[in-house]
């Protein structure tokens, strides 16, 4: 069986860190939650392509692979994303 996950959403904030002289850049999404109130998940970007595509409030569609690691779960691009609505 195979199964396919993507993040849907509006794009909250474009961040971009340097580590060890490579730069890695992520996108954020905010997720409200009546229990946990709101929750921030980031996806990791692998597609350099895609990094020009990323713009705030823009509504994109990004495929991702899931790792969990002590119970946090990380999300990474493992396709190019869609954007379906162009930034106001």
């Amino acid at each position: 069986m195979n199964s396919n996950v993507s993040i849907n959403g509006s794009i909250v904030a474009v961040i971009e860190k340097d580590f060890k002289g490579e730069k890695t850049i992520y996108a954020q999404f905010l997720r409200e939650d009546e229990k946990k109130g709101f929750e921030v998940i980031k996806v990791k970007m692998t597609i350099q392509s895609d990094y020009s595509k990323l713009q705030q409030n823009q509504v994109v569609s990004i495929p991702v692979n899931l790792a969990s690691v002590n119970g946090n779960i990380y999300f990474s691009q493992n396709a190019e994303l869609k954007v379906l609505r162009e930034q106001k």
